[in-house]
């Protein structure tokens, strides 16, 4: 609740900061470039978390394999005899949270710059009003 609420406030006002340095008056929802923006911008939340879900599902398969592998050739470790090589699946997570999360980093951190310096600033607009209301729902 209050983490959300928090985010909801903070990218209202990144979005009224945006408006003020980029002088904009109006905006106009029926314009095909804002239209074409904010369903662009409504659809970004969904797509970051689908690309944040296939690479958490991607991460856990692959520590299933390692999980796995480690039952299989070291001996006595389903007995409780031996122990796991716990530093090797440390650096799977380590491996795989921080290779994974480059798609979605890159979707947030570039779709604002190519659409405002492909298609202008009535276009961002519309972007960062989808996905302001399509993130905070």
């Amino acid at each position: 609740g209050f983490a959300i609420g928090s985010a909801a406030l903070v990218s209202l006002a990144l979005f009224g900061a945006f408006v003020s340095r980029a002088a904009i008056s109006t905006v106009d929802v029926l314009t095909p470039k804002v239209f074409i923006g904010l369903i662009v911008g409504a659809m970004l939340p969904y797509w970051f978390s689908a690309m944040t879900m296939k690479s958490v599902g991607s991460a856990a398969l692959k520590m299933v394999e390692e999980v796995r592998r480690q039952f299989n050739t070291i001996p006595g470790l389903m007995d409780g005899i031996a122990k796991p090589d716990y530093a090797t699946c440390v650096k799977i997570s380590t491996d795989a949270s921080i290779r994974e999360m480059i798609p979605p980093g890159a979707l947030v951190m570039l779709t604002p710059l190519i659409v405002g310096t492909l298609f202008g600033v009535e276009t961002l607009s519309g972007v960062l009003a989808g996905a302001l209301v399509s993130g905070v729902q």
